[in-house]
């Protein structure tokens, strides 16, 4: 009797809870349960409508997907076939956006490789200098290089109360650089250098830089730096036991290579720099 009691008493108890629940209400159940797809287009009732997807899905048959950072407002999509994987789809999603009531969420669409993932955005990337200067988030060639050449890290120097230059650098493999000229908070200009377009790499320079130094010294960081708009150079801080040194190493343009400036309004301009006939790769060093 008491059994049958404990019973009914949690089958009515099931029925309110049940009961409770909003018929618009979406249920999203755990990992690995129930049909993915009819659980995507639950969640995420916008993809169901869009043509891209759905013949993705439609061509793939099983899937799994998931939902990644990209930014405040925006997420990643990440829909990925459940058996044989050679490609998966990704598509951007706003956040907030009301999908049940109609509202459109889908920006861009990606079919990319199952072992690939896309960046975060440059605002979460480098948060800080992105704060400092806003005017960053709005130039499309600063959020591709970010977002696809993958920097490590950058370096901020500022020249005046109301300028500043920021580097963006990925060290990492090639060397490449991005350099944003600003003025007053606004962005003045913006130069992509990469190492292979230079007739001397950052190894050749570093190499260079750390010669005739006290055994043990090393190059602690390395920077392109661009003066005047026609001078190439590597600033490399070299540490020797208690002793930093700054050198500059120059170097020109590769024959036929061109520096590829930009100036907000006036579109792109390639600025070819002439290659020095001669030069020799003097050291010029600054005691710190």
């Amino acid at each position: 009797m008491t059994r049958s009691l404990t019973l009914l008493a949690f089958g009515l108890i099931l029925a309110v809870l049940v009961g409770s629940i909003p018929a618009s209400a979406v249920v999203t159940p755990l990992p690995g349960q129930g049909n993915q797809t009819h659980i995507l287009y639950g969640v995420h009732p916008n993809a169901k409508t869009n043509e891209t997807i759905t013949a993705f899905i439609a061509e793939h048959g099983e899937i799994w997907w998931h939902e990644s950072t990209y930014n405040h407002t925006h997420e990643y999509v990440y829909i990925v076939p459940a058996n044989a994987c050679e490609e998966q789809l990704v598509y951007l999603n706003k956040i907030r956006a009301d999908e049940h009531g109609g509202e459109q969420s889908i920006g861009q669409i990606w079919i990319i490789g199952c072992d690939e993932a896309l960046p975060l955005a440059a605002e979460l990337t480098f948060p800080k200098i992105f704060a400092k200067y806003p005017a960053l988030s709005n130039d499309g060639g600063v959020r591709s290089y970010v977002e696809n050449q993958s920097p490590n890290r950058y370096e901020e120097i500022t020249s005046k109360p109301s300028r500043a230059q920021v580097y963006f650098i990925n060290d990492t493999g090639v060397f490449t650089e991005y350099i944003v000229d600003l003025s007053g908070g606004e962005i003045v200009s913006t130069t992509y250098i990469s190492e292979e377009n230079l007739t001397v790499g950052r190894a050749e320079a570093e190499a260079q830089a750390i010669s005739g130094q006290p055994p043990g010294a090393r190059a602690a960081n390395t920077i392109l730096k661009v003066y005047g708009g026609d001078q190439i150079v590597w600033e490399i801080t070299v540490q020797a036991g208690r002793e930093t040194d700054i050198v500059q190493v120059p170097s020109d343009l590769a024959p036929g290579q061109s520096l590829r400036t930009t100036t907000p309004g006036f579109g792109a301009v390639l600025a070819a720099l002439g290659v020095g006939v001669g030069m020799g790769f003097v050291l010029c060093r600054k005691r710190r």
